[in-house]
């Protein structure tokens, strides 16, 4: 803060030390003993009118001296003298800053580039040049108006380049704003435990891509699925249900087919697993064995290294490790759930890089959780652990350290959401990334109970604080501390009453508050205070959402009520095909090289204008099934199965009596002949169901002579007689 204390200079002092010895030195050249005044002021004249001649004499160093002791004493004097006033200032300087001005600093001239604060502040996404990190954190109690003066002004507003990550409690926000999003481009995904048969897919699965990230995932999950407040046991059995899950997620993330790499066979593999009586091995050990006699790595396979260390317990010791591992995940045992969990259809990736790595397209993820319930909320931390992962990762090692799409996270009901282990840490790195986050809390002691002696991190990791008004104690506390002091005139009179009474009035200055706590309290519910780093608090209107253009395209305005559109439940692997553009198809390419799990598939253009449009269809989404079917082919020899003793073999009945072991063991079975379907004429008429007409149709082109290799590729109940008809007539 400036002062009006002045510091010496050095430079200063010697200057005058200089300017004073020299001055001394022209007096003693005008000075001679017993010279009267006048006398002495011409002489003086006239050593001034040439003041380089040479007026040394005896005196000469005495008066230089003496000059320089006067001089020192006066700079000595000057600078004591000093004080440090602060007229106006002397208890503080807090003040409310005028909105319209800040404004002028903060908004972008292009409106759609901005985040709406208030009424008259608006805030550019270019932080960079703002050097703010974009994060906010917003404060109001129930009824302040936190998503319909914040939230839905900020989805409205639609920057072009900017996606959202919205959690909405109860489903309000998707309701209202879905739509106008949708309309205006956006790319819509919802995750809604609230109604999840209406929801999205998502697999965790799909987004581990080394071993870190299973640990990761499963430290998530049972930081979310530990009952908060619960009393802390021995941490021996937290450690051995983890290790026993790292050994379940690492052998369904690197041995099991991609379409069933999910839930579902996490939980098959739990009830694969116990500790029997007479020491036989279960189907899981029988699987874990195999695993490691016929995989490269052997022992050392990832899930075979982990399921080794936590069955070497005693028996009572893994039953209840196991009882423990299947007590945790009992929540998945749902029917929707395991639906929702089985594939993926969110695609994170691209809600920073845009849909198919375009760069352009935004995404709109609404995250539906209920409010009074937060059994499966768990789901929605293991997903924003993920998203953060997947959009660090993309920033990191596909866009240079920047994603191409800004990406906000609104948190509302930030206190009840699932939220990862470091999202401190998180919080103070995504600015680098193109990566803010508006956390809405309903007061102070939220963050308190949720972060303990660390809440303080978060709001000092937001460059912007928006208080909208609340009803408990310690946030309005905090709020008039952080208004600061301000300073005051005070003026007091007294009056003395009597024979010689007296009247007196004095003026004087004290501190007070910007706002008192009580004054905090009774905050005006239209008005909302506003702290921006680098600036004076500022007090403005809530934002009117009925002035926004877009509020018409709303529900709340307008605009129709958004329906959530899902894929269909039978459907694991998405629309047959999809139209990729040059960019896009370099993307995937690009993708492929850097190993990524991409499948590239190449058709000439004749052969692709040769396919009719079930052809086409049938081709592409039948291919990934047929590469599981070869997949499951291949590994037919080694499947396992439990074989009574009674039905062994004889040379598996010699091969136990070596190994002098008994009960039921893990044999390959036979190579055998299984019955093959084969694609012909007679075969899909048996098994597809065609009208009369096709079939006769098909008779007239095997009559005509038309191959029967030609007539397969457009013999499909899908195609009408008019068009089977058509390729008959070209042929």
């Amino acid at each position: 803060m400036q002062t009006t204390k002045k510091k010496p200079s050095l430079i200063f002092i010697l200057v005058g030390a200089v300017l004073a010895g020299y001055l001394g030195y022209l007096i003693n050249g005008a000075w001679t003993e017993g010279i009267a005044f006048n006398e002495f002021m011409d002489r003086f004249n006239e050593v001034c009118a040439v003041p380089f001649a040479n007026y040394y004499n005896s005196n000469t160093v005495k008066a230089v001296a003496i000059a320089l002791g006067i001089y020192a004493m006066a700079i000595v004097m000057y600078y004591t003298s000093q004080r440090n006033y602060m007229p106006g200032k002397e208890f503080g300087t807090a003040r409310f800053e005028n909105p319209k001005q800040v404004n002028k600093i903060l908004a972008d001239k292009d409106e759609n580039f901005n985040r709406i604060l208030s009424q008259n502040v608006k805030m550019s996404l270019d932080f960079r040049r703002l050097k703010l990190n974009g994060n906010i954190l917003i404060c109001g109690g129930s009824g302040a108006g936190k998503t319909f003066y914040e939230v839905k002004p900020n989805l409205m507003q639609m920057p072009h380049n900017c996606s959202f990550i919205c959690t909405d409690p109860k489903g309000e926000i998707l309701r209202s704003c879905g739509q106008m999003l949708k309309n205006n481009g956006y790319n819509v995904k919802v995750i809604n435990l609230l109604e999840m048969d209406k929801s999205d897919c998502y697999n965790p699965f799909s987004y581990i891509r080394e071993e870190t990230d299973v640990v990761k995932l499963i430290t998530n999950l049972i930081s979310n699925t530990t009952p908060k407040g619960a009393t802390p046991s021995d941490p021996f059995w937290e450690k051995a249900e983890g290790l026993f899950l790292q050994a379940i997620f690492y052998y369904v993330w690197l041995e099991v087919q991609p379409a069933k790499r999910n839930f579902e066979t996490v939980l098959k593999l739990l009830g694969e697993a116990e500790v029997t009586e007479q020491g036989k091995a279960s189907k899981l050990d029988v699987r874990m064995k195999f695993l490691e006699e016929s995989s490269p790595l052997g022992a050392n396979h990832p899930a075979v290294k982990q399921y080794n260390k936590c069955m070497r317990g005693a028996g009572d010791t893994v039953r209840s490790i196991i009882i423990s591992a299947n007590s945790r995940l009992a929540f998945l045992e749902n029917k929707q759930v395991l639906r929702l969990l089985s594939k993926d259809e969110l695609n994170l990736s691209d809600i920073g890089i845009g849909v198919n790595g375009d760069g352009e397209t935004k995404t709109a993820l609404f995250c539906v959780i209920p409010d009074s319930d937060k059994s499966y909320n768990f789901i929605i931390g293991m997903l924003y652990t993920q998203i953060f992962q997947e959009l660090y990762y993309q920033a990191d090692f596909n866009c240079g350290g920047r994603l191409p799409i800004h990406v906000t996270f609104m948190l509302d009901e930030f206190a009840n959401v699932a939220l990862p282990d470091d999202f401190c840490s998180l919080l103070s790195t995504m600015r680098s990334r193109e990566i803010s986050s508006i956390i809405i809390i309903q007061n102070f002691a939220q963050l308190k109970a949720l972060f303990k002696d660390t809440w303080e991190t978060i709001p000092g990791n937001c460059d912007t604080f928006i208080y909208l008004g609340g009803n408990e104690q310690s946030t309005h506390k905090y709020v008039s501390e952080l208004l600061g002091k301000g300073t005051i005139d005070k003026k007091s009179s007294g009056e003395t009453k009597g024979r010689q009474g007296s009247f007196s009035r004095n003026y004087d200055v004290l501190g007070r508050e910007l706002f008192t706590p009580d004054e905090v309290r009774k905050l005006d519910n239209k008005k909302c205070i506003i702290f921006i780093r680098g600036f004076d608090p500022i007090m403005d209107n809530k934002f009117i959402p009925f002035n926004h253009p877009m509020f018409n395209q709303t529900a709340d305005g307008k605009g129709e009520p958004y329906v959530h559109q899902i894929r269909g439940a039978d459907n694991l692997i998405g629309p047959p095909f999809e139209i990729l553009s040059d960019k896009a198809v370099k993307y995937y390419e690009k993708l492929k090289d850097k190993g990524e799990n991409v499948y590239i598939d190449s058709l000439t253009y004749e052969q692709f204008m040769m396919l009719g449009d079930a052809e086409l269809s049938r081709r592409f989404s039948m291919q990934d099934e047929a590469e599981q079917k070869a997949k499951i082919d291949r590994e037919q020899a080694n499947e396992l199965e439990y074989v009574d003793e009674s039905q062994k073999s004889e040379a598996t009945e010699s091969a136990n009596a070596s190994s002098g072991s008994a009960g039921a063991k893990p044999v390959r079975n036979p190579e055998r002949e299984k019955p093959k379907w084969e694609d012909t004429i007679t075969n899909r008429m048996l098994h597809w169901s065609y009208t009369p007409e096709q079939k006769e149709e098909v008779k007239k082109a095997l009559a005509a002579g038309v191959p029967k290799a030609t007539i397969l590729t457009y013999f499909y109940p899908e195609v009408t007689v008019e068009k089977m008809s058509s390729y008959r007539k070209k042929h």
